[in-house]
This record gives C-alpha cells, structure tokens and sequence, in this order.
C-alpha cells in the first residue's frame, strides 16, 4: 500500500497532466472537498469543479508535501488565468485510506476567484 504522501503526489502529477482519469482513481467515490467557495460530496463534483479549475490554469506547482499518518498537508503554486487571474499559494489537508483520498480541505486567499462564485447557490 503506498503512503499517503505518494498518494497524493501521483494524485497531483496527474491533474497536472490533465489526465483526470487516473486522477479519478485516488479519489474514493464518498470524497469530501471543502473548498473556499463550495463543498464537493463526492469524487466526481470534485472532479467536474476541479476539470474547470484547470481550464484557466497556467502552471499548479507543488512546493512541498508533508505526510504523517493518513495526513497529507500539501502546499502549491496556482497560477491562473483570466477569469480570474492570479498567483495563488493553496496550501490543503488531505486524509488517505487505502491507497485513497477521503477528505480534502482548501485554504487560499480566494479574492481573485469570488466572482467566478457570484450567484451560485
């Protein structure tokens, strides 16, 4: 079983290369993402948010990756594009069980990606 630090890398390094399928196969389907601006329930409303996430993303950096236990801390560059043009540092939390993410919490200064949220419900 790998640990939860090489989980999560091979998880990045797939978003990276925009293969969202393999990305798919670290999420557990009952994912929880809680994000800024939304909470995803599961494995594929993250995707689906995290696949328009990329769409104006010009480079996701990883700085470093942290791992204790079933704990993954994760810090990385974002650099975005208009709409919502930016170079963010996104630092988040990621539990891991089985070779899987469960849980996932992100923290961000978000005041480039407000009005991407203006309206939603």
């Amino acid at each position: 079983m790998p640990n939860a630090g090489d989980v999560l890398q091979s998880f990045y390094q797939a978003v990276v290369q925009r293969d969202f399928k393999k990305a798919r196969t670290f999420l557990r389907d009952d994912v929880v993402f809680v994000g800024l601006f939304e909470t995803y329930p599961n494995a594929d409303a993250y995707l689906t948010a995290l696949t328009g996430l990329m769409q104006i993303t010009v480079r996701l950096e990883l700085k470093v990756v942290i791992a204790e236990g079933k704990n993954v801390a994760v810090f990385f560059e974002l650099v975005t594009k208009e709409p919502a043009k930016a170079t963010t540092l996104v630092a988040e939390w990621h539990q891991v069980d089985g070779g899987q993410i469960v849980h996932a919490r992100s923290c961000f200064d978000g005041r480039p990606f407000a009005a991407l949220f203006v309206g939603k419900p």
